[in-house]
Protein backbone atom coordinates (compact mmCIF):
# COMPACT_ATOMS: atom_id res chain seq x y z
CA UNK A 1 0.00 0.00 0.00
CA UNK A 2 1.21 3.45 -1.29
CA UNK A 3 -0.06 6.59 0.46
CA UNK A 4 0.76 10.26 1.07
CA UNK A 5 -0.29 9.91 4.67
CA UNK A 6 1.19 7.49 7.37
CA UNK A 7 -1.42 4.83 8.49
CA UNK A 8 -2.84 4.84 11.36
CA UNK A 9 -1.33 2.05 13.99
CA UNK A 10 -4.71 0.33 13.67
CA UNK A 11 -4.08 0.61 10.00
CA UNK A 12 -1.07 -1.02 9.67
CA UNK A 13 -2.11 -4.00 12.53
CA UNK A 14 -4.94 -4.37 10.31
CA UNK A 15 -3.17 -4.45 6.95
CA UNK A 16 -1.07 -6.96 8.88
CA UNK A 17 -3.69 -9.14 9.99
CA UNK A 18 -5.50 -9.43 6.33
CA UNK A 19 -2.43 -10.96 5.05
CA UNK A 20 -1.84 -13.78 7.66
CA UNK A 21 -3.41 -16.54 5.76
CA UNK A 22 -2.43 -15.30 2.31
CA UNK A 23 0.28 -17.09 0.07
CA UNK A 24 3.67 -15.37 -0.59
CA UNK A 25 4.24 -14.22 -4.14
CA UNK A 26 7.26 -15.74 -4.26
CA UNK A 27 8.86 -17.96 -2.18
CA UNK A 28 12.55 -19.48 -2.29
CA UNK A 29 13.11 -22.87 -4.33
CA UNK A 30 16.67 -22.65 -4.82
CA UNK A 31 16.42 -21.72 -8.23
CA UNK A 32 16.28 -18.06 -9.82
CA UNK A 33 12.72 -17.69 -10.69
CA UNK A 34 12.74 -16.33 -14.69
CA UNK A 35 12.23 -12.69 -14.71
CA UNK A 36 13.83 -11.42 -11.23
CA UNK A 37 16.86 -9.61 -10.14
CA UNK A 38 19.42 -11.34 -7.69
CA UNK A 39 21.25 -9.12 -5.43
CA UNK A 40 23.80 -10.25 -3.67
CA UNK A 41 25.72 -7.53 -0.58
CA UNK A 42 27.81 -8.84 2.25
CA UNK A 43 29.86 -6.38 4.70
CA UNK A 44 32.03 -7.59 7.49
CA UNK A 45 30.19 -6.36 11.13
CA UNK A 46 32.59 -7.24 13.66
CA UNK A 47 35.08 -10.63 14.50
CA UNK A 48 35.16 -12.97 17.25
CA UNK A 49 32.01 -14.97 19.00
CA UNK A 50 30.95 -11.86 20.94
CA UNK A 51 30.50 -10.20 17.60
CA UNK A 52 28.41 -12.97 16.13
CA UNK A 53 26.29 -13.14 19.06
CA UNK A 54 25.67 -9.40 19.04
CA UNK A 55 25.06 -9.40 15.25
CA UNK A 56 22.30 -12.68 16.02
CA UNK A 57 20.56 -10.56 18.53
CA UNK A 58 20.86 -7.67 16.42
CA UNK A 59 18.95 -10.03 13.73
CA UNK A 60 16.65 -11.41 16.18
CA UNK A 61 15.44 -7.80 17.42
CA UNK A 62 15.58 -6.51 13.78
CA UNK A 63 17.79 -3.68 14.53
CA UNK A 64 18.70 -4.06 10.56
CA UNK A 65 15.69 -2.64 9.93
CA UNK A 66 15.07 -0.46 12.28
CA UNK A 67 17.97 1.42 11.93
CA UNK A 68 17.53 1.99 8.43
CA UNK A 69 14.10 3.81 8.77
CA UNK A 70 12.10 0.67 8.04
CA UNK A 71 9.90 0.25 10.60
CA UNK A 72 8.59 -3.45 11.58
CA UNK A 73 5.14 -4.32 13.06
CA UNK A 74 4.62 -6.14 15.30
CA UNK A 75 7.25 -4.24 17.30
CA UNK A 76 7.86 -7.40 18.87
CA UNK A 77 7.78 -9.30 16.00
CA UNK A 78 9.14 -12.91 16.26
CA UNK A 79 12.04 -14.69 13.88
CA UNK A 80 9.64 -17.92 13.48
CA UNK A 81 8.20 -19.59 9.91
CA UNK A 82 4.93 -18.30 9.35
CA UNK A 83 5.57 -15.39 11.22
CA UNK A 84 3.49 -12.30 9.07
CA UNK A 85 4.99 -8.87 9.48
CA UNK A 86 4.12 -5.10 8.22
CA UNK A 87 6.81 -2.85 7.85
CA UNK A 88 6.51 0.74 6.80
CA UNK A 89 9.25 2.84 5.55
CA UNK A 90 8.70 6.32 3.57
CA UNK A 91 9.94 6.49 -0.36
CA UNK A 92 10.02 9.80 -2.09
CA UNK A 93 7.61 11.60 0.13
CA UNK A 94 5.43 8.56 0.36
CA UNK A 95 4.48 6.15 2.66
CA UNK A 96 5.16 2.12 1.99
CA UNK A 97 3.23 -0.30 3.73
CA UNK A 98 3.81 -4.17 2.87
CA UNK A 99 3.41 -7.10 4.28
CA UNK A 100 6.12 -10.49 4.29
CA UNK A 101 6.16 -13.92 5.45
CA UNK A 102 9.01 -15.44 7.57
CA UNK A 103 9.48 -18.64 5.18
CA UNK A 104 12.26 -20.28 7.78
CA UNK A 105 14.97 -19.64 10.12
CA UNK A 106 18.42 -20.30 9.88
CA UNK A 107 20.06 -21.67 13.25
CA UNK A 108 23.42 -23.43 13.33
CA UNK A 109 26.27 -22.91 15.45
CA UNK A 110 28.15 -20.12 13.14
CA UNK A 111 25.40 -18.83 10.69
CA UNK A 112 21.99 -17.23 11.87
CA UNK A 113 19.37 -15.10 9.71
CA UNK A 114 15.66 -15.60 8.32
CA UNK A 115 13.94 -15.82 4.62
CA UNK A 116 11.29 -13.57 4.26
CA UNK A 117 8.89 -13.69 1.70
CA UNK A 118 6.89 -10.84 0.02
CA UNK A 119 2.85 -10.97 0.51
CA UNK A 120 0.02 -9.99 -1.85
CA UNK A 121 0.21 -5.74 -2.19
CA UNK A 122 4.01 -5.67 -1.55
CA UNK A 123 5.29 -3.57 -4.62
CA UNK A 124 7.91 -6.22 -5.11
CA UNK A 125 7.70 -9.55 -5.93
CA UNK A 126 10.39 -11.69 -3.63
CA UNK A 127 12.53 -13.02 -1.49
CA UNK A 128 15.38 -11.44 0.89
CA UNK A 129 17.30 -12.74 3.30
CA UNK A 130 19.38 -11.58 6.14
CA UNK A 131 21.83 -14.13 7.28
CA UNK A 132 25.18 -13.23 9.88
CA UNK A 133 27.74 -15.90 9.70
CA UNK A 134 31.54 -16.59 10.90
CA UNK A 135 33.83 -16.26 7.92
CA UNK A 136 37.11 -17.23 9.69
CA UNK A 137 37.97 -14.04 12.56
CA UNK A 138 34.94 -12.03 10.94
CA UNK A 139 31.73 -12.04 11.09
CA UNK A 140 29.65 -11.26 7.92
CA UNK A 141 26.56 -10.05 7.39
CA UNK A 142 25.13 -11.17 3.79
CA UNK A 143 21.39 -9.96 2.25
CA UNK A 144 20.29 -12.03 -1.26
CA UNK A 145 17.04 -10.30 -2.61
CA UNK A 146 15.61 -12.22 -5.38
CA UNK A 147 12.84 -9.48 -6.70
CA UNK A 148 10.71 -8.18 -9.40
CA UNK A 149 8.46 -5.40 -10.10
CA UNK A 150 4.85 -6.30 -8.61
CA UNK A 151 2.76 -3.06 -9.60
CA UNK A 152 3.02 -1.28 -12.26
CA UNK A 153 4.13 2.13 -10.58
CA UNK A 154 7.44 0.34 -9.11
CA UNK A 155 7.99 -1.27 -12.69
CA UNK A 156 7.53 2.20 -14.77
CA UNK A 157 10.28 3.44 -12.20
CA UNK A 158 12.83 0.52 -12.04
CA UNK A 159 15.66 2.53 -12.17
CA UNK A 160 14.66 4.54 -9.11
CA UNK A 161 13.05 1.93 -7.47
CA UNK A 162 16.35 -0.56 -8.16
CA UNK A 163 18.06 2.69 -6.78
CA UNK A 164 15.87 2.95 -3.73
CA UNK A 165 16.36 -1.04 -3.03
CA UNK A 166 20.36 -0.99 -2.69
CA UNK A 167 20.14 2.15 -0.70
CA UNK A 168 17.85 0.09 2.22
CA UNK A 169 20.05 -2.36 1.70
CA UNK A 170 23.22 -0.64 2.22
CA UNK A 171 20.91 0.90 5.25
CA UNK A 172 20.25 -2.77 6.82
CA UNK A 173 24.35 -3.12 6.32
CA UNK A 174 25.56 -0.22 8.27
CA UNK A 175 22.80 -0.34 10.73
CA UNK A 176 23.41 -3.60 11.85
CA UNK A 177 27.60 -3.43 11.93
CA UNK A 178 26.69 0.01 13.35
CA UNK A 179 24.89 -1.61 16.25
CA UNK A 180 27.08 -4.37 16.79
CA UNK A 181 30.44 -2.56 16.97
CA UNK A 182 28.66 0.33 18.95
CA UNK A 183 28.16 -2.68 21.17
CA UNK A 184 31.37 -4.33 21.60
CA UNK A 185 32.76 -0.89 22.63
CA UNK A 186 29.65 -0.50 25.32
CA UNK A 187 27.20 1.77 23.72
Amino acid sequence: MISVRRPSPLRIEEYRAERIGQTPTCVPTGELPGGFHHDSFTRVVGSGPESFQRARLGLVEWVAHRGSGVEVFPTSAPLEPGSTVAILTRQLGLWVLAACRIESVIEEPIRFGFVYATLPDHPECGYESFVVEVEGDDVAFRIEAVSRPAVPLVGLGAPVTRLLQRRATDGYLTALATWVQDRSRGG
